[in-house]
C-alpha cells in the first residue's frame, strides 16, 4: 500500500470506490479503518487525479452518520479530511468542501481534544485559501464557520494553550454581529428644563443609532439593543456613546463613554457600569450608564 505501484493499482481496480461505501459503514470501527486507508492512498499526489468532491462528500457523510447516531466523533475520518484538504488545495473551492464546514462545527462542538485539535487546524487550512477563493465562495465558507464562533470564544477560556493561536486566529477573521445593549443610567442630574435623557452609539465612521428619549427621569432605564454586522471583527474600533438631555432649550451632553471593542471578539460578552467623562471633568463624574455588548455569529445578511 505505501509504494507508488501499490496505490495505483488499488486505484484502477476501482479500490477506491469500495473503501468510500467502507466509510459510510454503520460499524464504527469499519468506518475509522476504511477512512485510514483513505489516508494512506492520498497521503501524497501519487493518486491526484482520483481525489474528488465525492471523496469529501463520503468522508462527511460519514461524520454526520456517527455525530447523529451515537453523539461521538470519528477521529480518524477527521484525520483523513485533514490530510485531504493538506494535499489537493483544489478542493478547498469546492461545493464539498463548503457543506463539509458545517459538520466540522458540530464536531468542534461535541469531540474530544484530539478532535478538536484536528478540526481547528483544518478549518486553519480552509482559511488561509479565502483569500485566493472568488469572494462570493470565500463568504460562504466564512459564514458557515461562523456557527463556531460560540465555542470558539468558550475554547479561548478551556482550551490548552497550544489551540489558542488557532482559535483566535479564526475568531479574528470569521463575519459576526456586535450587539451593544444599552440598560439604564444612574445618577443624571436635572439640567435646565428637566432630564430627557437619550444616548447616540457610533462605530467608525458608520451612520449612529440612538435610543428613545426618557423624559423626567435621573435614572432612566432604555434596555434598547442595537446590531452592527461585519464581514471580519471591527478589531482596533471604538465604540462611543454619547448620554445626552434634549430639551425646549437644545440639547446638553451629560459625558460619554468610550469602550475598545476588541476584548469581546474573544470573550464573547463584556458588560459593567461605565462611568461618564464630561470634558475636563474626565472620571470625577458620579454619572454612570449600565452596558452589555455581546460578539456572536451573523444573524443576518447586512454588512457594514
Amino acid at each position: 500500500m505505501r509504494s507508488r505501484t501499490n496505490r495505483r493499482a488499488v486505484a484502477e481496480s476501482g479500490g477506491i470506490l469500495v473503501i468510500q461505501e467502507q466509510v459510510l459503514s454503520q460499524n464504527s470501527d469499519v468506518a475509522a479503518q476504511a477512512a485510514l486507508l483513505i489516508k494512506f492512498l492520498f497521503s501524497n499526489h501519487t493518486l491526484q487525479e482520483y481525489v474528488s468532491n465525492e471523496l469529501i462528500r463520503s468522508l462527511t457523510a460519514a461524520l454526520e452518520r456517527e455525530l447523529w447516531s451515537t453523539a461521538t466523533v470519528n477521529e480518524e475520518v477527521l484525520r483523513t479530511i485533514h490530510v485531504i484538504f493538506s494535499n489537493f488545495h483544489k478542493l478547498h473551492m469546492s461545493e464539498a468542501a463548503t457543506l463539509c464546514i458545517p459538520h466540522l462545527v458540530s464536531a468542534l462542538k461535541s469531540g474530544s481534544e484530539a478532535a478538536q485539535d484536528s478540526i481547528l487546524t483544518t478549518l486553519c487550512l480552509l482559511k488561509h485559501s479565502w483569500s485566493t477563493m472568488p469572494l462570493d465562495l470565500s463568504k460562504s465558507q466564512a459564514m458557515v464557520a461562523a456557527e463556531a464562533i460560540p465555542v470558539l470564544q468558550m475554547l479561548m477560556k478551556t482550551c490548552p494553550p497550544s489551540f489558542h493561536e488557532r482559535v483566535e486566529s479564526l475568531l479574528n477573521c470569521l463575519p459576526g454581529c456586535l450587539t451593544v445593549t444599552i440598560k439604564r443610567a444612574n445618577n443624571l442630574k436635572h439640567v435646565l428644563g428637566g432630564t430627557h435623557a437619550y444616548c447616540r452609539l457610533t462605530i467608525g465612521s458608520g451612520p449612529a443609532r440612538q435610543t428613545k428619549v426618557v423624559s423626567h427621569n435621573t435614572s432612566p432605564e432604555w434596555k434598547e439593543a442595537f446590531t452592527w454586522a461585519f464581514d471580519v471583527p471591527p478589531k482596533g474600533q471604538k465604540l462611543h456613546i454619547s448620554c445626552r438631555s434634549r430639551s425646549t432649550f437644545g440639547k446638553t451632553s451629560l459625558g460619554r463613554v468610550t469602550i475598545k471593542i476588541d476584548k469581546v471578539v474573544n470573550e464573547g460578552v463584556y458588560s459593567g457600569v461605565f462611568g461618564l467623562s464630561q470634558g475636563a471633568n474626565k472620571g470625577s463624574s458620579s454619572r454612570t450608564l449600565e452596558i452589555e455588548i455581546t460578539w456572536s455569529n451573523r444573524m443576518s445578511n447586512e454588512s457594514v
